[in-house]
């Protein structure tokens, strides 16, 4: 069979050209006029839903909607869906060559600021059209992956107005078309109203040049079909035979199969044996040629015989214009297969075999696959994965992988070595960590024997499991510079240098990683793996982002965006690198894009990312729907995020999760409950080893500073912050929430001037990044020294060390702070002068003491506190507590 392609062309998904091919309408069809009418009328809706079991005309009437867009001049396009189009991979790219048919091949450049989602990009460029666009996609019931679902959810949402979208299905997937249907936007045709009525039965029996029929006997056909289009077709093709007819009115007992198995059986019988050895035989054929016709038929005139057919109406169909590629209507080739199969098993089992060998000749290995299952040879399909399997793993098909996998029995795979280290990484990738616990202990074994070298894949496993001693003392040991590797090798190799620079970026050996990654990208290179380079750009980016350069990662991911395989990809190989520019997004503030990306790549993240990686990207999804209000969607991303940990064995993570809910509990003041959250996830008390991406959203570290602060804990809170500050002092990201919150732990002792100068630390490493939400995340006490930061800085200009009035006011806005009472309360005296019970209350309210402890201090009601301070802000000319703070400390009113 040959080695696997090194090109990195070789690799492209393959695009089935007989998947864009849109056929043309059967001979003698009858037009749907009345259909046609309601679908393509002066008030069709965009999006039309033709929903039926199999042979109910679907896309008989797909293509008649087809011809009579073309006959007004609409761009119109075709693509036919199955079951392996459930590998995202595969399916996105027959949907770019789907698009690029209507619109034109140019590739459009990627937006360059915001990330868009697929589906946008799809919209995008078919808005580019010149014209009016008609898309057809028919067996659309094959497609099973909730992500995908999700994809054409919101590309039917916001189809533009001069595209038309018409899908033939056997169900109603759950793409939200319900919604449409009431809102007008879409049209759903089921099984009732595409029979055909008593007239196009008429008209349908009224087209044949054969025997004509009587009215009663129409009128018993109709009655025994209700309009069933194949059925239909199958009558008219056996009422040559008298059997038939003198078996109409006894019909009635039959239910619809077994209706259309008498009528195929009998169409049958009226072939010649010559003709019916050849439909049988080949009704085991997903696709049909001549040439395959001819290897499974031992026939030398199998074109001439599958013209014969076509012209007959024996429900063939082209695939493709030029006549080469056939394919039978799946009702009628299942009929004929079972019938042939009961018949003659043997002679079924070696058709299945002599397809398996003729695609697999001709590099057809899902084909190959399918039929060498199908004829039960398990060594033969065996052999064909583990030829595919180094293209399919570097490539990123892992779904496809998984797919075949499950039809081996485990015996054939742990029979071939190097096929169970493919199969390992598609499972480690998937997160299939039941099926995957057989394959690493038959890979330590082939390991330790010297059968194969699994110290890549073996890495990759304990990383994917959390075991990150085992993973990097794994990836210490392997050799990178081999200078000579090619193909599946160099992505092994590539995926190790992946996994070495992760190793040096924990340690904060920023050198070190930064070279790894370059190599492990040259790697890349060179074995054509779209899924390493994945893992590339998100640690490279995040390599940035812990350094300070958050700009920097976010112009990386950027960059990322506008290469081929990102852009039209929905696979593990882009799922890392989206949860890392998601951190990346958030932390610029940039929420609209983060939840973007989030809602785009959220079945892939939880399905299939690495367990830091699947942290800081629902870390970033729980606060942006936190920052926007949406505490209850923020809780279940949450949720879901600590049974994830749980069901993959991922101890760490759950502490880790269970310190964000400490976080969140502080800044709502829910002190007692951050304590009782935190007794069930102790901290380490040795220094962490490693410090992953993940340690500086929320580490059990950065966690229990900040919950000594909030409980008055200051000298617990100080002495972890001394040694934290220690550890790693180059990882800048990690060095300013560090010193916010030492900012905090001043401002705690009430010591003012130290709170400012630690925050003054914090905005001069965090200002040249332009990080945002890392001081949004520690609430209202840090919100408080950010304002007065910036009244230094109106008052001074020049005492900012360094740092701009511009950045310290961004971030007070992307609080929510309404900064122009503050500056206003620079150059403008109180309307009128406080009282000394006022001035009193106003000292209180700049040292952040609540109403009700106000009260208690000073001996009166709490109602009277608010009245003085609504006086308060009355003279100040002020709408809240923190703008009467600015005010009152630029008069001088309070320090």
């Amino acid at each position: 069979m040959g080695d696997l392609p090194r090109d990195k062309e070789a690799v492209t998904i393959e695009v089935c050209a007989h998947k864009l091919f849109a056929p043309s309408a059967p001979p003698r069809a009858v037009v749907r006029t009345a259909l046609l009418a309601r679908l393509l009328g002066q008030d069709r809706p965009r999006i039309a839903l033709l929903q039926g079991p199999a042979g109910h005309g679907k896309t008989t009437l797909l293509q008649q909607i087809k011809q009579a867009c073309d006959d007004h001049d609409m761009v119109t396009g075709w693509l036919t869906l199955d079951d392996a189009d459930n590998d995202p991979r595969r399916f996105f790219r027959h949907m770019e060559m789907l698009v690029g048919e209507v619109v034109g091949d140019e590739m459009q450049e990627a937006p360059a600021v915001r990330w868009r989602r697929r589906s946008d990009w799809i919209i995008d460029r078919l808005l580019q059209a010149p014209q009016p666009v008609a898309l057809f996609i028919d067996e659309l019931q094959t497609i099973t992956s909730r992500a995908l679902h999700l994809f054409f959810r919101e590309l039917l949402e916001r189809v533009p107005e001069r595209v038309h979208l018409f899908i033939g299905s056997r169900s109603v997937p759950d793409v939200g078309l319900s919604r449409l249907v009431v809102n007008q936007q879409a049209q759903i045709l089921h099984a009732d109203d595409l029979r055909f009525s008593v007239d196009e039965v008429r008209a349908f029996f009224g087209h044949t040049g054969e025997q004509a029929i009587s009215d009663q006997e129409l009128d018993v056909i109709f009655r025994r079909t209700e309009g069933w289009p194949a059925a239909l077709q199958l009558f008219r093709l056996s009422l040559a035979s008298p059997q038939v007819r003198r078996d109409l009115a006894d019909l009635a007992a039959y239910r619809p199969r077994e209706l259309a198995e008498y009528l195929t059986d009998n169409v049958l019988g009226l072939q010649d044996p010559e003709l019916q050895t050849f439909l049988l035989q080949t009704s085991l054929l997903t696709r049909l040629c001549a040439p395959l016709c001819e290897a499974v038929t031992g026939r030398a005139d199998a074109q001439d015989l599958l013209l014969r057919v076509a012209r007959s109406g024996l429900f063939l169909r082209n695939l493709d214009i030029d006549g080469r590629w056939f394919k039978y209507h799946g009702l009628f080739a299942s009929f004929l297969a079972d019938q042939f199969e009961t018949l003659s098993p043997g002679m079924a089992k070696e058709v299945h075999r002599r397809a398996a060998a003729w695609h697999a000749e001709h590099a057809r290995p899902d084909d190959a696959m399918h039929h060498a299952l199908a004829a039960g040879d398990l060594e033969q399909a065996a052999d064909l994965l583990e030829h595919w399997s180094p293209q399919l793993i570097a490539d990123a098909q892992l779904i496809t992988m998984e797919r075949w996998l499950d039809r081996l029995p485990f015996e054939q795979v742990v029979a071939r070595p190097s096929l169970v280290v493919k199969a390992a990484y598609a499972l480690t990738f998937l997160h299939r960590r039941a099926r995957l616990k057989p394959f690493i202990e038959a890979l330590e074994g082939f390991h330790r024997d010297g059968v194969v070298n699994a110290s890549v894949v073996l890495s990759m496993a304990a990383i994917s499991g959390d075991d990150l001693a085992d993973a990097f003392a794994r990836v210490e040991q392997i050799d990178l510079a081999v200078e000579d590797a090619e193909g599946f090798d160099a992505f092994e190799l590539g995926a190790a240098g992946n996994l070495a620079a992760y190793r040096h970026l924990s340690m904060g050996a920023f050198e070190s990683a930064r070279q790894c990654l370059s190599v492990a990208r040259m790697y890349s290179q060179r074995g054509a793996a779209s899924f390493s380079s994945g893992y590339n750009v998100g640690v490279t980016g995040m390599a940035m982002l812990l350094q300070g350069e958050l700009q920097q990662a976010l112009e990386r991911f950027r960059v990322a965006q506008t290469e081929p395989w990102v852009r039209s990809d929905a696979s593990q190989a882009s799922a890392s690198l989206v949860a890392c520019q998601l951190w990346a997004l958030y932390e610029a503030n940039d929420l609209d894009a983060a939840e973007a990306l989030y809602g785009q790549h959220r079945e892939m993240i939880v399905e299939s990312t690495l367990p830091d990686f699947l942290a800081i990207a629902q870390l970033a999804a729980v606060r942006v729907f936190d920052a926007r209000g949406r505490v209850t969607r923020a809780l279940e991303v949450l949720d879901e995020a600590e049974g994830l940990a749980r069901a993959n064995g991922w101890p760490r993570l759950l502490q880790l999760f269970a310190w964000e809910r400490v976080r969140r509990a502080l800044i709502a003041g829910q002190l007692e409950h951050a304590r009782a959250i935190a007794e069930l996830a102790p901290v380490d008390p040795e220094p962490p080893a490693w410090l992953t991406i993940a340690a500086d959203a929320c580490d059990d570290r950065l966690g229990a500073i900040r919950l000594a602060i909030h409980s008055g804990q200051i000298a617990d809170a100080q002495q972890w912050l001394s040694t934290a500050l220690e550890i790693q002092p180059g990882r800048i990201y990690r060095q300013i929430r560090l010193y916010l919150l030492e900012a905090l732990l001043h401002r705690r002792r009430e010591a003012h001037n130290a709170a400012q100068r630690s925050l003054q630390r914090a905005l001069q490493l965090a200002a040249p990044g332009g990080f945002i939400r890392c001081f949004l995340d520690e609430g209202p006490g840090l919100m408080e020294l950010l304002r007065q930061a910036c009244q230094a800085l109106l008052e001074q200009p020049g005492e900012g060390g360094g740092v701009s009035r511009d950045y310290v006011e961004r971030l007070l806005r992307a609080s929510g702070t309404d900064l122009g009472g503050a500056r206003r309360a620079v150059i403008e005296a109180p309307l009128e002068p406080l009282t000394d019970r006022e001035k009193e209350i106003l000292i209180l309210l700049g040292n952040g003491v609540s109403n009700k402890a106000m009260a208690k201090r000073i001996f009166v009601s709490e109602n009277t506190v608010k009245f003085h301070l609504k006086n308060i802000y009355a003279k100040l000319a002020v709408g809240s507590r923190l703008q009467a703070i600015t005010a009152a400390r630029s008069l001088g009113l309070i320090e």
